[in-house]
C-alpha cells in the first residue's frame, strides 16, 4: 500500500490527464489561432480559432505546412522563423493569405519547446492585426491633417499631461512665449506664470487636471527673455469615451495690446484719446442706454459706417440677434457694478448686414458726460474658423474611418463593431437582428462597357436606394467592391427581413440613369437572422454568405434565407474536397492530349491538355463533371498546379523529340487572379524546361465578366512569355471589342456555333465576323469541336486557321499521345 500522503501511481496519471484536459481546453477555446509544428513547418495541431481565421478545416490544415499559409514567395522563411524561435527570438509580423487569396496580417509569437516523446516542436500564437494596421493607416493620415491645421492656426495650442507637462505646443503659442517649440515640451506649465501668480496659476492647474472646472481667464504669460504678455486663456480637460481624462487643451490669445490700450485710457485722457484713434483694435464709447457716442477708425472699417452714421445707431442695432440677450445682460451688469469688465464673444453685423465674429471686452469709464461703456472690440473671424476647420477635420477623420469614401455607408470595420453592438442589444431585449448580405449583377459589364465613373455612379445610387428603405435603428454599409450588407435591428419576427429583402430586390433592379445613358442592374439578397441560425457575428455572416450564393444559384434577382439545408449542401461540398484530396494522393488524375491540326496543311499545330479524373465509383469524368465543384470547394489552386506541372512536363517532351508546338491549358477567374498563381508558373515552367512561349493558358469567355477579374492579372502572365487564349467565346456575354481589350493570342468560338454551322445562317455570320475581327488585331482562331466533315468545310471556308475534334482526333491518353508525335515526325 503506498504511504499516507504519498499520491499513488494512479493519482498522478489522473493529474496529468487533469492537465492535459486544461491544455486542451485552452488550446481550443483561445480566441487566437494556434498551431503547434514541427521545426520544418508541418502542422501538427491547430485550433478552432485558426481554422476560422485561415478559412480551412481541421484536417486541411494538419495537411500543410505553415509556409503554405504564407503570402510569401520566400521558400526560405519557414526556416528562418523556426531558428529565430530557437534563438528566442519569437515574435513577427507577416502576411497570411486564405484560401480565397485574401490576405492579412497578423502578429506571430513562435516557441520552441521538446514534448513528451523528446522531439522538438515549435508553438505559434498567431493574432490578426489587419483591423488595427489599417486603423493606424487612417490614424496617421488623420493626425497630418489634424497636426496641419494646429501649426497653422492663427492662436496659440498648447497641450498639458495630467502632471501639468507641456507636451505640445504649436507654433503660434511658441512664437507668444519667445521659446522654440523644443524647448517647451517637457517644461511645467507654471515656468510661464510670472512668480506673483504662480501660486495662483498653480490653484488653477490643480482644479483644471481634476476635472473640477474649465477655465477662462486673463493672465500674464512670462516670456523667456523675462518679458510678460497679457493673454487671455481657454483651458479644458480632454476626456476618453469612459470619462477618464486624458490631457489638458489650453488655447491662449495674445491681448497685451488690448490691455495696454485700456491702461493707458485709464492714465490720461489725452492719451486715451490717442490709443482711441490709432489703436489696432476697434474701440467704441457708448452710453448707459447703449447709443455710440464715439468710435475709432479701426471700429469704423471693421462695420463699413462712417461715424455719423454709427452715432445714429445703438450697440444693439450692430448685435446678431442670437446675441443681444447677452449683450445688453453684460451692459447692466456694468452699470450696476456687479462687474468691472465682462468680456464676451459675439457676432456683429456690418453695414452690408454680412456677420463676422468679435472679442468684446466691456469696462464703464467715468467722463465729464457721465458713464461711458468703453468697448473694445477685437475681430476674431479668423480664430473662429480656425477652430471650426478644427472641429471639421477631427469629424471629417472619424467619418473617414468609419464610412466608405465612395457612397457615404458604413465601411467593414464599422459594420463589423454595429454587428458587435447590435447581438449586444438583441440578446439583453430579446429581438431579433437580421443580416442581409447583396451583390450586384452586371457591375463588371456596366465597369467595362460604360467605364469605372459609371460603375462608381451606380454604386453611389445603389447606396441611396438602400438607405431610403432601412430605418435609422439598421446600418447599410459597403464591404468593398460591388458588395454591400444591411443590419436589420429590433425585428419581431423573422419574417420582416424577407419583407425588406423583397423591397430591395424590386428597389434594385429598376433602371439606373448613369450620365444620361439608362442601364439595368438587379440584386441576389442571403439572409441569416440571429438568434435563430447563429449566435456569432462571424458565423450570421458566414450563414448570409452561403444564402447569398444559393439564391446566386437559383438565377439571381433574388433573395434566399439561410437553411439548414444549405448547410448540408457545404457538408456535401466538405466530402466533395475530401475525395479530391485523395484523387490527388492516389493518382486518380489524368489528362488527356487532343491535337490540333492546320486546316490547309493539315499538320499538328498545338495540343491541348484536358483533365480527366478516374473515379473509383463513378468511373472516367470529363472536366464538365466535375470541375465547377473543384471551383465552389476552392481547390482549383492545387488541382491546376499538378495539371500545369504534368502537361508541360509530358511537352517538354514530345519538344525534345522535334514537335515544337504550343500546348493549350485551361484555366480557371481565380486560379489566374490567385496571388500565388504567378510562382507557381515561374516554377513550373523553370523546374520542367519548356519555353514560356510554347505554353498557352485559355480562359473560358465568362472569366472577362468575371467582376474580380482585373486585366492586369493577364498582363502579368504575358510578361512571363506565356500565350493567352480563349475558349467558349460566344457562348455569353462578352462583345468583339474584348478581343481588342485584353492581350489574346488565340480564341476559340463556341463548340455549339460550329456544329450549327450547316444550319444556321446567323451561326456563320457570327462566326464570320468573328475572324475578320480576330485578323484584324492579329489573333488566331481555332476552330474547336468539328464532328462532321461538312463542319470542317465551312470552317475552312470562313478562314479559320486551325482547328480540333473528334473528326479530327478525339482526346486520348498519354501513351496514345507519343504515338501520334512520332508519327507526326516521321511523316
Amino acid at each position: 500500500m503506498p504511504e499516507k500522503n504519498t499520491p499513488s501511481d494512479n493519482d498522478g496519471n489522473l493529474d496529468g490527464q487533469a492537465s492535459e484536459a486544461r491544455y486542451r481546453a485552452a488550446f481550443e477555446h483561445c480566441t487566437d489561432a494556434l498551431f503547434l509544428t514541427g521545426l520544418d513547418g508541418g502542422i501538427l495541431s491547430a485550433n478552432v480559432a485558426a481554422c476560422q481565421l485561415f478559412g480551412y478545416t481541421q484536417e486541411e490544415l494538419l495537411a500543410r505546412n505553415i509556409g503554405d499559409l504564407l503570402d510569401s514567395k520566400d521558400p526560405d522563411l519557414v526556416a528562418a522563423l523556426a531558428r529565430r524561435a530557437a534563438a528566442g527570438e519569437g515574435t513577427s509580423e507577416l502576411r497570411f493569405a486564405r484560401p480565397d487569396g485574401e490576405g492579412f496580417e497578423a502578429r506571430v509569437v513562435a516557441r520552441v519547446f521538446t514534448d513528451g516523446n523528446g522531439r522538438p516542436v515549435t508553438s505559434m500564437n498567431v493574432h490578426d492585426i489587419s483591423d488595427s494596421k489599417n486603423a493606424e493607416a487612417l490614424l496617421r493620415e488623420s493626425e497630418q491633417r489634424f497636426r496641419l491645421l494646429y501649426e497653422h492656426a492663427p492662436i496659440g495650442i498648447g497641450h498639458i499631461d495630467l502632471d501639468g507637462k507641456w507636451i505640445y505646443v504649436n507654433r503660434a503659442f511658441a512664437a507668444i512665449a519667445g521659446y522654440t517649440p523644443e524647448e517647451l515640451i517637457g517644461r511645467d506649465n507654471l515656468e510661464l506664470a510670472p512668480p506673483d501668480e504662480r501660486e495662483r496659476s498653480r490653484q488653477f492647474t490643480e482644479q483644471l487636471l481634476s476635472g473640477a472646472i474649465e477655465i477662462q481667464r486673463d493672465r500674464r504669460l512670462l516670456r523667456k527673455d523675462g518679458s510678460t504678455r497679457w493673454i487671455r486663456l481657454t483651458a479644458k480637460m480632454l476626456r476618453d469615451e469612459s470619462g477618464h481624462p486624458l490631457y489638458g487643451i489650453i488655447l491662449f490669445f495674445d491681448i497685451t495690446d488690448a490691455m495696454h490700450a485700456e491702461e493707458a485710457l485709464r492714465r490720461s485722457e489725452e492719451r486715451f484719446r490717442t490709443t482711441f484713434e490709432h489703436a489696432p483694435l476697434g474701440i467704441a464709447e457708448c452710453a448707459p442706454d447703449g447709443r455710440f457716442v464715439a468710435a475709432n477708425t479701426t471700429l469704423l472699417a471693421m462695420l463699413g459706417y462712417t461715424l455719423d452714421e454709427l452715432e445714429t445707431l445703438s450697440n444693439q442695432d450692430i448685435t446678431h440677434p442670437a446675441d443681444q440677450e447677452t449683450a445688453v445682460h453684460n451692459f447692466h451688469k456694468l452699470l450696476t457694478g456687479q462687474q468691472a469688465v465682462t468680456v464676451a464673444e459675439q457676432r456683429y453685423l456690418r453695414k452690408d448686414r454680412s456677420q463676422f465674429w468679435v472679442n468684446v471686452t466691456c469696462s464703464l469709464r467715468n467722463s465729464g458726460d457721465g458713464p461711458r461703456v468703453l468697448e473694445i472690440v477685437e475681430d476674431v473671424t479668423g480664430r473662429k474658423k480656425a477652430e471650426e476647420a478644427l472641429r471639421g477635420a477631427v469629424e471629417y477623420s472619424y467619418h473617414l474611418a468609419s464610412h466608405d469614401a465612395l457612397t457615404g455607408l458604413a465601411n467593414r470595420a464599422s459594420f463589423n463593431e454595429r454587428l458587435k453592438d447590435a447581438l449586444k442589444y438583441a440578446q439583453r431585449d430579446g429581438h431579433l437582428v437580421a443580416v442581409h448580405m447583396l451583390d450586384l449583377d452586371r457591375f463588371k459589364s456596366i465597369n467595362d462597357t460604360l467605364g469605372h465613373h459609371a460603375g462608381d455612379l451606380l454604386l453611389k445610387e445603389v447606396a441611396r436606394r438602400l438607405r431610403t428603405h432601412i430605418r435609422e435603428t439598421d446600418l447599410a454599409a459597403r464591404l468593398g467592391g460591388d458588395e454591400f450588407v444591411i443590419v436589420q435591428t429590433h425585428l419581431a419576427e423573422a419574417g420582416a427581413a424577407e419583407v425588406l429583402a423583397d423591397k430591395i430586390v424590386v428597389e434594385l433592379s429598376l433602371p439606373y440613369l448613369l450620365d444620361g445613358q439608362e442601364v439595368y442592374s438587379g440584386t441576389s439578397i442571403g439572409i441569416a437572422v440571429y438568434p435563430n441560425d447563429a449566435h456569432e457575428p462571424g458565423q450570421l455572416v458566414k450563414l448570409a454568405d452561403l444564402a447569398l450564393y444559393e439564391a446566386k444559384n437559383q438565377g439571381r434577382l433574388n433573395y434566399q434565407v439561410y437553411r439548414e439545408s444549405l448547410g448540408k449542401a457545404a457538408q456535401e461540398a466538405k466530402r466533395f474536397e475530401r475525395e479530391l484530396e485523395r484523387a490527388l494522393r492516389d493518382e486518380e488524375l489524368c489528362l488527356h492530349y487532343q491535337p490540333q491540326y492546320d486546316l490547309e496543311s493539315g499538320r499538328i499545330v498545338g495540343i491541348e491538355a484536358l483533365i480527366r479524373w478516374l473515379h473509383p465509383e463513378r468511373g472516367l469524368l470529363t472536366a464538365a463533371d466535375f470541375i465547377q465543384e473543384v471551383e465552389n470547394a476552392n481547390l482549383m489552386l492545387p488541382v491546376g498546379e499538378w495539371a500545369l506541372r504534368t502537361a508541360c512536363s509530358a511537352q517538354a517532351r514530345w519538344v525534345r523529340d522535334g514537335l515544337v508546338v504550343p500546348l493549350t491549358l485551361n484555366v480557371s477567374s481565380k486560379q489566374i487572379r490567385h496571388p500565388r498563381f504567378p510562382a507557381i508558373l515561374n516554377r513550373v515552367l523553370d523546374d520542367t524546361g519548356l519555353a514560356p512561349s510554347l505554353l498557352r493558358l485559355e480562359m473560358r469567355e465568362s472569366v472577362l465578366l468575371d467582376p474580380k477579374f482585373s486585366a492586369q492579372a493577364l498582363q502579368e502572365v504575358r510578361k512571363r512569355g506565356v500565350r493567352l487564349g480563349l475558349d467558349d467565346f460566344g457562348a455569353e456575354l462578352a462583345a468583339l471589342s474584348s478581343l481588342q481589350k485584353f492581350p489574346l493570342d488565340i480564341v476559340k468560338p463556341g463548340q455549339e456555333l460550329v456544329r450549327r454551322l450547316s444550319r444556321h445562317d446567323n451561326a456563320s455570320a457570327m462566326l464570320s465576323a468573328l475572324v475578320g475581327v480576330a485578323r484584324d488585331v492579329k489573333i488566331t482562331v481555332c476552330a474547336d469541336g468539328i464532328e462532321t466533315a461538312d463542319q470542317l468545310a465551312a470552317v475552312k471556308n470562313l478562314g479559320f486557321d486551325c482547328g480540333q475534334g473528334y473528326l479530327l482526333s478525339p482526346p486520348m491518353a498519354a501513351s496514345d499521345m507519343d504515338r501520334l508525335v512520332a508519327a507526326e515526325l516521321a511523316g
